[in-house]
């Protein structure tokens, strides 16, 4: 708040930037201006924090753009009885990986023959999120257009030398199970494994042309 003062003898005189200069009787004071010196400090502060605020966002922005880009920039080009497929760049978790599929137009992809396997198996070197899944019933797997194994007419899941075969639903990571499922290289050949559907992967989706 400005100190004003007033004086029912003489006017005061003008005030500066710095101080302002007050008439008492004979004397003159000189008193500082406290209100204009914190209302710049105030503003300086309020100045820097939102340079910095600003700068966040930036920085966050220029994230976005950059996944986003990734994101769309996908292999587009590759085809397979009718089907275009969509290989990843980047990483996202399962239901994620759905949602930017549903996005595009498309889906994570739905397997029916073991020639479409081989031929996905072919094009992939690191582990993709398909669409098959058990998350509303544990050991009922489905496709996401809700087509069982036997009636998608094909089944890949990876056997183990020791016997102990895919999918197990280990829960060694992730208490709920291992609920989603991926195309995974292992021993020579891709086949399918189920993992936890919050780990972050590679993904195919496809769509008819």
């Amino acid at each position: 708040m400005d100190l004003v003062y007033y004086n029912d003898d003489m006017p005061s005189a003008t005030t500066s930037d710095c101080s302002c200069t007050q008439y008492r009787g004979n004397s003159i004071q000189k008193q500082e201006v406290t209100s204009p010196k914190w209302t710049k400090v105030l503003l300086i502060n309020l100045s820097v924090a939102l340079v910095f605020a600003l700068g966040g966002l930036c920085v966050l922005g220029i994230m976005y753009v950059s996944v986003t880009v990734q994101l769309s920039t996908l292999n587009c080009e590759t085809n397979f009885h009718g089907k275009l497929y969509f290989f990843s760049s980047d990483y996202l978790n399962w239901s994620s990986s759905r949602a930017f599929c549903v996005s595009k137009g498309a889906d994570l992809v739905t397997i029916t023959s073991q020639s479409e396997h081989d031929f996905l198996a072919s094009e992939i070197k690191e582990q993709h999120w398909i669409g098959l899944n058990d998350l509303k019933t544990e050991g009922h797997w489905v496709w996401v257009n809700n087509q069982t194994l036997n009636e998608s007419g094909v089944q890949s899941w990876h056997k183990r030398a020791s016997g102990q075969s895919e999918p197990d639903n280990w829960r060694g990571t992730d208490p709920s199970g291992e609920n989603c499922a991926v195309e995974r290289y292992s021993e020579g050949h891709v086949d399918w494994f189920d993992v936890s559907c919050k780990l972050q992967k590679k993904f195919i989706c496809e769509k008819k042309y």
